[in-house]
């Protein structure tokens, strides 16, 4: 199951002993990834937990729901993705 439900930016916190392990779990449960953004981030569509159906960009500094605050469903990326708009507003 997709671990987060909110922004998570690991980048400069504190490690915590299982820091790697939840980082992990961020990369490999409950999504797929859709494509790379620029070699070290990667947008994924959720598909298992409470964030079931939204999109994501995780990368290498932590994960971030897209557009940030609240995550958009995969219909909303496609056609912006489609639409070559950039990104963020």
């Amino acid at each position: 199951m997709f671990p987060l439900q909110k922004t998570w930016a690991w980048e400069g916190e504190a490690l915590a002993d299982d820091h790697d392990e939840r980082v992990a779990a961020v990369h490999d449960h409950g999504s797929i990834v859709l494509g790379a953004e620029d070699g070290t981030s990667y947008w994924v569509l959720v598909v298992t937990g409470p964030q079931r159906g939204t999109v994501w960009l995780v990368a290498d500094v932590g994960a971030y729901p897209y557009p940030m605050p609240e995550a958009a469903g995969f219909l909303q990326w496609v056609r912006r993705w489609h639409a070559g708009d950039g990104w963020w507003d």
